[in-house]
């Protein structure tokens, strides 16, 4: 995938940062989005593996994917920020996903109230093995006129 064929994943990360390549399904309530595993990544080791503990990052840019895929439809606009606030059981049996590994990350939603929000998460292998598995729960205010207050009270 080229880096323009980025732009189309509606999430804020760009280069290095971003670790999704494409999104392959979409429903009002799930995402599920494909990756493979390469180096240069900003979480990648030097053999372009990524570390099992990069699991819950993979899944929050999917929630973040999801998140904006609704902002798009219901107003044109992209989402307004969000904040991950929590990974509650989070396994994996592999210390890794190895270079050249197609994976792919599907996220659920499964309760919201007020901006706040659950999705269980899974990330599987080409074959279909669950390879991680985590509850991530994230807040999404109306939009980001918060960022402004905490500033101005920092000052």
């Amino acid at each position: 995938m080229t880096r323009d064929s980025y732009a189309s994943i509606p999430v804020p990360h760009r280069l290095d940062a971003l670790l999704l390549d494409e999104v392959t399904q979409v429903t009002a309530d799930t995402l599920e989005a494909r990756l493979v595993v390469r180096p240069g990544t900003a979480f990648s080791d030097e053999f372009g593996n990524l570390p099992a503990w990069a699991g819950p990052e993979i899944m929050a840019q999917a929630i973040s994917a999801l998140s904006g895929h609704r902002s798009l439809a219901r107003s044109g606009k992209p989402a307004a920020i969000g904040l991950l606030l929590g990974v509650r059981a989070y396994a994996s049996p592999r210390g890794d996903f190895h270079c050249g590994d197609v994976l792919r990350v599907s996220v659920t939603q499964s309760s919201e109230e007020g901006g706040w929000a659950v999705f269980d998460c899974t990330i599987c292998g080409s074959a279909g093995e669950q390879l991680a598995a985590g509850t991530l729960t994230v807040l999404q205010p109306p939009d980001d006129s918060f960022l402004d207050a905490e500033c101005a009270r920092v000052d």
